[in-house]
């Protein structure tokens, strides 16, 4: 916003508050834009170009797109769903509702617009644009313009869970998930946008291009959410807040580069009419003296004021700007011949009676683990296109109860122990399309009577008694590795080095166990893991997660017993980057768990799962030594220790720290030294002679990376080692 106003805007009284919200609601564009600046600064060249693009059009075409009433554009839209068969699986029927609603705002025909403040009349813009559902899909096949994909990445919702990305230059990409930033709830960050230039090359050949929202703005009433589309293809065509490139509203005024837009610092869930914090016209002195300032364009729908709804002519020419320049695809996305291509370039009717889409069948079910005798409920989360009819085809001895091989969600009990293979079939009058999964396994019930230890070195039998449950159906899953293992040669490995996007849930489940005869002083479990990250600049925000998780009733619940959150807490083998992990088998490669379990644990039908979230950054996760009960009270013989015990101070640290040592004998050559997880070198901390009892050696720490590593105390006998952390 610069200071060039129009005089005829005039200080009104007068302050309405209405439909405040409790909790604040924002969008992240500038912050996300940001992020890819610091992590690719050549991207700032084409900013620095597009800026200078931008004021040269304006410059020459200010004024002419005021209303812009001929030559409509029209730009192909496809919209991602990414779901849990829950609510966040919306309707085709509301995404046609946003549709209108969001064309609505993109045309200036907004109900809305009706009540915009009387100053600001003059100046609503039209950017006469509309977006269009692909009627065809980069493969050249019908679509409806609405894919859904099922996934646990929609709990998670960041640039690294941007499913299934079509092509950036011919459509724009919007993602609808449950989640933003791991936040499910109503308020947060609602969505955000890409600007141009901060996705002007494809980075690391992803396409992060696009709008990502929470479902449930689309398609509903709320006037809070209900321009949330229009304000963030605003920012898709390089318009900021009308406080500038922040989420920090009612903090500063500020300025946002359109020349109508008055100055302001926002409006955060209000509506405050002829507000006058930050405007100051440029007038004449005695018009300057006579007027107190000039009221802030709240209703503006970059702003996120409760009655957001409008665009000013200045921003039509801005984002008028962004269509015109090749940068990110913006030029040939609504150009004729890529409509064609997209089969947009006519008007849609949704639904389109002259769709030519088949159906894509999926499905999706509430449990994968469970006994015989023991029921799922299947739902059809078919998608592309209407669908006529249904057939699910289920193992022979399955029960069906009172459901039938036609409903979209049956509830079948299976009696038989193994995998099951389902299919099912969805038509309409363009054809037919199948899936098969095989994403349920019922166990037989019978119990291995605890105490109990799994080192993984017999591959009949761990193969037989242990299952990985692959909920995405992909790549990444547990899978016996023979190859590395904590002081052996095997584990269960999640190969995440293999991970494509945030939020991707695999879980290995164990055999039942009887602990009926456990000793209530050994009422435990315990496992051996190793972990790495492939990038050392997210170690500390990283969305890896891991949880162990007990049930006493086979699987029907489950309730959790162990939590790691990620970060520096899980990631015990530092970074091994562009290179799949392979961990040692000496103790600084592995991290011990012990757990005590609850007395109601004592039962004869007890097992357990270890659930990973993956993180696109990671590195593999190996699990190892499984001990139900204490069957083994020490995995491993321990030397007699001559050098005595050690501790850091403080750990993790991010400058100097303390090596404290309890030293059991005099040594003539004792050595303290650090190490990277992959055993070479790094520093010296210590070297000559020691005497029995206390020395405290300070190392500084300030020129070592940020990582993972481990200090090494010998005195020519033995050794003793810790993991130490540098933030």
């Amino acid at each position: 916003m610069k200071n060039i106003f129009i005089s005829f805007l005039v200080f009104m009284a007068g302050v309405s508050i209405v439909n405040a919200q409790v909790q604040g609601f924002s969008c992240t564009a500038g912050e996300e834009t940001q992020k890819q600046y610091d992590k690719h600064p050549e991207l700032l060249v084409a900013k620095a170009q597009l800026d200078a693009f931008t004021k040269q059009y304006v410059a020459q075409h200010q004024g002419q797109n005021a209303q812009r009433t001929g030559n409509l554009i029209v730009i192909p839209v496809v919209f991602h769903i990414e779901h849990d068969a829950g609510v966040e699986d919306i309707s085709d029927a509301t995404v046609f509702t946003e549709m209108d609603h969001w064309n609505e705002y993109m045309q200036a025909r907004n109900p809305e617009l009706s009540t915009t403040d009387s100053a600001f009349v003059p100046l609503i813009g039209n950017p006469n644009i509309e977006f269009r559902l692909a009627q065809i899909d980069p493969h050249g096949r019908p679509t409806n313009g609405i894919e859904r994909i099922y996934t646990q990445s929609t709990y998670y919702g960041n640039n690294n869970t941007k499913l299934n990305p079509w092509p950036r230059e011919k459509y724009l990409n919007v993602w609808l998930t449950k989640g933003i930033d791991r936040d499910v709830t109503f308020y947060g960050t609602l969505a955000y946008s890409m600007y141009p230039s901060g996705v002007s090359t494809y980075v690391n050949n992803d396409i992060i291009d696009g709008i990502i929202a929470k479902y449930f703005v689309v398609g509903g009433t709320a006037q809070f959410s209900r321009p949330t589309l229009a304000h963030e293809c605003g920012h898709w065509m390089n318009l900021e807040h009308v406080w500038g490139n922040t989420n920090a509203p009612e903090v500063a005024c500020g300025d946002d580069d359109v020349a109508d837009t008055p100055p302001t610092k926002g409006n955060q869930n209000t509506c405050i009419h002829n507000l006058c914090v930050c405007a100051r016209p440029i007038l004449d002195q005695q018009l300057h003296d006579s007027i107190p300032g000039v009221i802030e364009n709240e209703q503006n729908i970059m702003n996120y004021a409760e009655c957001h709804f409008m665009f000013t002519q200045g921003q039509v020419d801005r984002m008028m700007a962004a269509l015109n320049s090749p940068v990110a695809g913006r030029l040939n996305i609504w150009s004729d011949s890529n409509n064609v291509a997209c089969g947009t370039n006519l008007p849609v009717t949704y639904p389109n009676p002259n769709s030519l889409a088949v159906p894509v069948a999926d499905f999706a079910v509430n449990n994968r683990y469970i006994c015989s005798g023991g029921s799922v409920k299947f739902t059809d989360v078919s998608w592309n296109a209407q669908i006529d009819s249904r057939t699910w085809t289920f193992p022979a001895d399955v029960d069906l109860g009172t459901s039938t091989v036609n409903d979209v969600s049956p509830v079948v009990i299976f009696n038989t122990p193994g995998w099951q293979e389902v299919t099912l079939q969805v038509s309409n009058a363009n054809g037919s399309n199948s899936k098969v999964k095989t994403m349920v396994y019922v166990a037989d019930g019978s119990a291995i009577t605890a105490p109990y230890f799994e080192d993984f070195e017999n591959p009949g039998l761990t193969g037989y008694n242990w299952k990985s449950l692959n909920y995405d159906d992909n790549n990444t899953s547990f899978q016996l590795y023979q190859g590395a293992g904590h002081y052996s040669n095997a584990s269960y490995r999640m190969n995440m080095y293999n991970a494509n996007y945030d939020g991707d849930l695999d879980e290995l489940v164990s055999p039942i166990f009887d602990l009926t005869n456990v000793d209530p002083s050994q009422l435990t479990l315990s496992f051996d893991y190793s972990y790495a990250t492939n990038d050392a600049n997210h170690m500390s925000d990283s969305v890896a997660t891991f949880t162990v998780y007990g049930s006493r009733d086979c699987g029907n619940s489950w309730n959790k017993i162990y939590f790691n959150a990620g970060g520096f807490n899980l990631y015990n083998a530092g970074t091994i980057s562009n290179r799949s992990y392979v961990p040692g088998q000496q103790d600084e490669y592995w991290q011990n768990i012990s757990l005590t379990l609850p007395p109601a644990y004592a039962t004869p039908n007890v097992n357990f799962k270890w659930s990973l979230t993956s993180a696109k950054s990671a590195n593999q996760f190996y699990i190892d030594n499984v001990n139900v009960g204490q069957a083994i009270a020490g995995i491993n013989a321990v030397k007699a220790n001559t050098v005595g015990t050690m501790n850091i101070i403080p750990n993790p640290t991010q400058g100097a720290a303390v090596l404290a040592l309890n030293i059991t004998s005099s040594s003539a050559n004792t050595t303290a030294k650090m190490y990277d997880m992959e055993g070479r070198e790094i520093m010296t901390i210590f070297s000559g002679q020691t005497q029995a009892g206390q020395k405290n050696v300070s190392f500084d720490t300030e020129n070592i990376s940020s990582g993972i590593y481990v200090i090494k105390v010998t005195d020519g006998k033995t050794a003793i080692q810790k993991r130490f952390v540098k933030m």
